[in-house]
């Protein structure tokens, strides 16, 4: 936390609000994102986002999550909406800090200057302090310029102190937490008339004349499992398509023996397989080489480094842990380290003077052998000889379609597969309406609305899907959406009618029951009168009982005891109820871990609460949602991006 925040970062309340803008920062590389230049593609106030700073923002978070999710795609970022959400908060950012040019919110060089010395990797090895030339060196390996961190590190200051100056005044009362527990531990008891199914005259069997006018009637009435109309056609789509793709071509690559050996060693020698060696030791400065060999010799006898440096009036020990040779900053060092063994110190004399070096762990270089390699190179290979012929094919079939030929002919000059699809729905469903999952997961992410998006007749243009996969297709037939005939769908339309005839049926004898019970009628007579049962329970909000489902229990804690009201409990059952007895919780018996739990639960729904109702101020104020955001630059920025990834 930045020392000028650090008292007030210990209520839950900063931490939260913390939390969440490091959380943009991090998504986000870190970097400013006001100091480029060009055509902006966010504007708010005087700050500015351009086109290549959301670019850059975008792919550094594709890299971060390929890093953490290897197998994450171009797809899964586009799937996600990712560029959406690195927009989102580089917007708010900006916002935020066209906030703190607006209240003059300004962040001193002193404390900038403090501020970079406390940082751990601007401090030198060997001194253990800050070092101009080793924070030069820090900035140019995270590729960033000493002005670029300047800004970034000022940016961040500027937007937490905003934020932290709007929270400051923020504060629950104690009774809040006392509140819940009473809302959440409160309890009711009521007393039910249950009518189903059971309280039902027998239903005489429909005509066709009632079955069609109720199937017209209910044209839209869903299907519970897939939430799809069951009694209307919907549109669909006959249409021919040829794809290129890949795992066609992978089947009929053969990559011989000669070429896997020379690719392995070529793999070996160029050090792109296997794990570098790497070196955890700890590292004091000495004066000449008599004290690096003394210091040396204890730390190899067990000695705690800090003690020795401690009692000799030494720098802190530098330690490193499971580190590359490369990510040593003395070279000099490096070599030496490298060279040593688990459990061995030494004297080492470096580019800035002698010191003293213990090897705690030693983690030899590893190289899998040519069998252990040999699949993973085979199909690599592969895939690349298979990407060379699918391109060749479809060079080869985009040629005859340019000469005028028809996806027909284009098809069979190239060789390529031509798919033939009957009449389908957006879903993959055919006249059948059945799901079918297979054909859905090949063709419903990308190729159906594709096809459902394009005129009758007109092929589409080549398009790409998936990594590397290709499409054309075109709209053969178009078929408007119409009801199914009655012989197809009676057994269904039936069920549904006999459903509808139930509940028509049961809520007019819950009306007659309710008004016998608001007449003063006891309740085992009325259900007598109307075939219902009486029930009674005791609840919670948050419970369930039988007989008395959530929307039940949710109208007994709306009701005034001693009332009665009719509450549709599902389809085709109904429950005239009445609250008997409120019966409020004992706050004396909260403990206080309980108490504490509830308060730390409505501050952070407060503080979202807060963050989010900021945002939307902003984003108002600043016109983020209209006018402030170029879409068409926005494109740009993401478009290719999200097509190819980095």
């Amino acid at each position: 936390m930045l020392s000028l925040f650090r008292s007030f970062a210990k209520s839950p309340l900063a931490i939260a609000l913390l939390l969440l803008l490091c959380l943009g920062l991090i998504l986000t590389g870190g970097n400013s994102i006001f100091t480029g230049s060009g055509t902006a593609v966010v504007v708010a106030g005087q700050q500015k986002v351009s086109v290549r700073e959301l670019s850059m923002a975008f792919d550094r978070e594709l890299q971060r999550r390929q890093a953490e999710q290897p197998g994450y795609t171009a797809q899964d970022a586009r799937d996600e909406g990712l560029g959406e959400q690195v927009l989102q908060r580089l917007a708010v950012e900006a916002a935020l800090e066209a906030k703190a040019d607006d209240l003059g919110i300004v962040i001193s060089g002193d404390t900038l200057a403090s501020e970079a010395a406390r940082e751990p990797a601007f401090r030198n090895p060997v001194t253990d302090r800050y070092d101009y030339d080793t924070m030069i060196s820090a900035l140019a390996r995270a590729g960033m310029s000493e002005a670029q961190y300047r800004d970034t590190m000022e940016g961040d200051l500027r937007r937490q102190q905003l934020l932290l100056s709007l929270a400051g005044g923020f504060a629950l009362p104690d009774s809040m937490a006392r509140n819940r527990f009473d809302l959440a531990q409160e309890q009711r008891r009521m007393t039910g008339l249950v009518l189903d199914a059971t309280a039902a005259d027998a239903i005489a069997d429909p005509t066709d004349e009632d079955l069609q006018t109720f199937v017209e009637a209910n044209a839209t009435l869903p299907d519970p499992r897939t939430g799809l109309p069951i009694f209307t056609v919907p549109d669909m789509r006959a249409f021919t398509l040829v794809r290129f793709q890949l795992e066609d071509f992978i089947r009929d690559v053969d990559i011989d023996e000669e070429t896997l050996r020379e690719t392995y060693d070529y793999q070996v020698e160029a050090g792109q397989i296997g794990t570098p060696p790497l070196r955890s030791f700890v590292q004091l400065t000495a004066t000449d080489e008599a004290s690096a060999q003394a210091i040396a010799d204890r730390l190899a006898a067990g000695e705690d480094a800090a003690a020795i440096a401690a009692e000799l009036g030494l720098g802190e020990p530098v330690e490193l842990e499971e580190v590359q040779a490369y990510e040593v900053p003395d070279t000099d060092v490096a070599d030496a380290v490298f060279a040593m063994a688990e459990g061995e110190a030494s004297a080492i004399q470096g580019r800035f003077g002698w010191n003293a070096v213990a090897v705690r762990a030693a983690v030899a270089a590893t190289t899998p052998t040519y069998e252990e390699q040999r699949e993973e190179i085979l199909t690599e290979l592969a895939r690349a000889d298979a990407l060379n012929a699918l391109y060749d094919q479809i060079a080869s079939f985009e040629e005859s379609r340019a000469s005028g030929a028809t996806l027909e002919q284009a098809a069979a000059a190239s060789g390529s597969p031509l798919e033939i699809f009957q009449p389908l729905d957006q879903y993959g469903r055919d006249a059948s309406l059945e799901i079918d999952f297979e054909r859905y997961a090949t063709l419903g992410q990308e190729i159906l609305p594709a096809v459902f998006a394009a005129p009758e007749g007109y092929a589409t243009d080549l398009t790409q899907f998936n990594e590397t996969d290709f499409y054309i297709a075109r709209v053969d037939e178009i078929v408007p959406s119409h009801l199914r005939e009655l012989a197809e769908v009676r057994d269904l339309a039936e069920a549904r009618w006999r459903e509808s005839q139930l509940d028509t049926q049961l809520a007019e004898r819950a009306e007659e029951a309710l008004a016998q019970l608001q007449a003063g009628e006891s309740i085992d007579i009325v259900a007598l009168t109307t075939g219902g049962r009486a029930e009674s329970t005791t609840a919670r909000r948050s419970d369930t009982a039988e007989n008395f489902p959530r929307a039940v229990i949710a109208r007994a804690f709306s009701m005034t005891p001693g009332n009665w009201e009719t509450v549709q409990a599902a389809q085709g059952r109904y429950v005239i109820l009445s609250v008997d007895e409120v019966i409020t919780p004992d706050t004396s018996a909260l403990a206080g871990t309980e108490l504490s739990e509830l308060e730390t639960a409505i501050n952070q729904e407060a503080t979202n609460d807060f963050f989010q109702s900021l945002q939307l101020a902003l984003e108002t104020e600043y016109a983020l949602n209209d006018g402030g955001i170029d879409r068409n630059l926005v494109d740009q920025a993401l478009g290719a991006n999200a097509a190819t990834g980095p």
